[in-house]
């Protein structure tokens, strides 16, 4: 169905792809592994021609032993969809969000002339049919993924390229997404390239599995031979990054004591009309120690964040914070936000693209006044985030930084201000295994360091794993169970923990 021949892409003087040669069979489920920048994603693009005019391909690119590059726009534009289509990451990016979802899952089909039911295909990627009528942002990320995946069903292609189509789902959804997956394939004999940096998400899917590293395929084979026996020294740590639940190696962080609470919320209650997003929520956070608080989205974890940190106010209840209930407006507010910093998910969207890294990170000294020299404590932040030397990155702005460096330029501006407590919303969600490990490592250094304590919002149970001391699982807005890491997550009990730690991804497959 698809046949790469010595295909290399440069941007100016940069190879991104080398020389890649490569097969995917009819019917067959390939999956491509790799870090960012290892030229995944440029390969993924090529197929059906989407790079940027900057790109420059050489090498064949055979489509049903077409040569996409020799296609003519209008040959192209007719084999797009039809063909072959792309499931692109970040699903609210790729719709437009002025369009009703049914019109563009219909767009494709129109454009090719095709005959078919909009309320069919939603039916197929499991959304009942009302759904047509929403726009993007009135749907939840599992239910754009799968208004992607009808979009790329819609014209009956025999290929599909799924470019991270999982990335930032919550466990249980994102094992909704695969089973869908795995499941259409199987009933349209489609070919599935599926790229992604989780080997667990590849694995759990394809039968057949390849490798990048700096451009280049370093391995080939099928999927369980891969993972279990790696030949190159990428493949094995590509896998030793993913933690398996329970396994002493996996677990980074030391047997912490009890601890004084150094935040406390009591019965917090908060509701949004008929809608009770947080429920009766009792928490704790000692001095210096880290809290995992985990569940799938909706379940009020970031509403719950959002009331401690003192940007929405509570119904009910209170948060206490060294012993005293946080003000609620004024300058005590502003006091108590240095010492309780939010660390946001995507740090794209919380650094603004025209300022450098000093600026970003001085924003929050100016913004308090905080005595002293601004670039002394600028640059000690930077370097205390392992950004070093730091003069290097000063001047840099955020598109000139990778996904790792820029979360550490995040956590550089919360250390600036000297907090005691960080709140951090899915901290690692979008990055690599191995810069995961690294942002990992740097939270558990600035816990032993500074006696800096975390409360990490997660869907992610591996992370849990990998640092926490203690977790606690809410659910329609309850914490329905919390404890030790041991307690929680290896004798659960309570049903959602179990479904929980069920639809976590293994590179085993069953």
């Amino acid at each position: 169905m698809l046949e790469l021949r010595d295909l290399t892409v440069h941007y100016g003087s940069r190879a991104a792809v080398r020389d890649v040669s490569l097969t995917v069979e009819r019917g067959q489920t390939l999956g491509l592994a790799g870090e960012s920048g290892s030229g995944k994603t440029t390969l993924g693009l090529s197929v059906l021609r989407l790079l940027p005019r900057s790109a420059e391909l050489s090498g064949s690119v055979l489509l049903d032993g077409e040569d996409v590059a020799e296609m003519s726009w209008g040959r192209l534009r007719a084999v797009r969809w039809t063909q072959a289509s792309v499931v692109f990451q970040g699903a609210m990016h790729a719709l437009n969000p002025v369009r009703r979802v049914g019109a563009q899952i219909a767009e494709p089909m129109e454009l090719h002339g095709v005959s078919g039911s909009v309320a069919e295909l939603l039916e197929q990627v499991e959304l009942p049919a009302s759904k047509a009528r929403a726009y993007p942002h009135e749907l939840s990320g599992g239910q754009r993924q799968r208004v992607m995946i009808a979009m790329a069903l819609a014209c009956d292609p025999r290929l599909i390229v799924a470019d991270e189509p999982t990335t930032a789902l919550d466990v249980i959804v994102q094992a909704q997404v695969l089973g869908l997956m795995r499941r259409l394939v199987d009933e349209r004999s489609l070919s599935l390239l599926m790229i992604s940096h989780d080997l667990s998400v590849l694995t759990s899917t394809c039968d057949d599995l390849a490798v990048m590293y700096q451009g280049e395929i370093v391995e080939r084979g099928r999927a369980t031979s891969v993972i279990s026996s790696p030949r190159h020294p990428h493949t094995a740590a590509l896998a030793a990054a993913f933690p398996t639940i329970g396994a002493p190696e996996f677990r980074f962080a030391g047997q912490a004591p009890v601890r004084e609470p150094l935040l406390r919320t009591e019965e917090l209650q908060v509701n949004f009309g008929p809608l009770r997003a947080v429920d009766g929520v009792s928490l704790e956070v000692g001095r210096g120690e880290i809290v995992a608080l985990v569940g799938e989205s909706g379940s009020g974890k970031t509403t719950l964040a959002r009331t401690i940190m003192g940007l929405q106010r509570p119904s009910s209840g209170r948060v206490i914070f060294d012993g005293a209930p946080i003000p609620l407006k004024g300058k005590a507010l502003k006091a108590y936000r240095r010492q309780v910093q939010l660390v946001l998910q995507d740090p794209t969207s919380a650094l603004n693209p025209r300022h450098s890294v000093y600026e970003a990170v001085a924003e929050g000294l100016r913004i308090h006044a905080i005595p002293g020299d601004e670039e002394s404590l600028v640059t000690a932040a930077v370097e205390r985030s392992e950004l070093r030397p730091a003069e290097l990155f000063l001047p840099s702005l955020p598109h000139e930084l990778s996904g790792g460096q820029l979360q550490r330029v995040v956590i550089a501006g919360a250390l600036a201000l000297g907090p005691r407590l960080l709140v951090a919303d899915e901290p690692v969600a979008s990055l690599d295994a191995s810069v995961r490990g690294e942002i990992l490592a740097l939270l558990l250094r600035l816990r032993a360091e500074l006696e800096l304590a975390a409360l990490i919002i997660t869907h992610d149970l591996g992370l849990a794993w990998n640092i926490a001391d203690r977790v606690a699982v809410m659910y329609q807005g309850r914490i329905v169970e919390q404890g030790t890491v041991e307690q929680v997550l290896l004798d659960p009990r309570h049903e959602y923990t179990r479904k929980l730690l069920a639809a976590v991804p293994s590179t085993t497959r069953a």
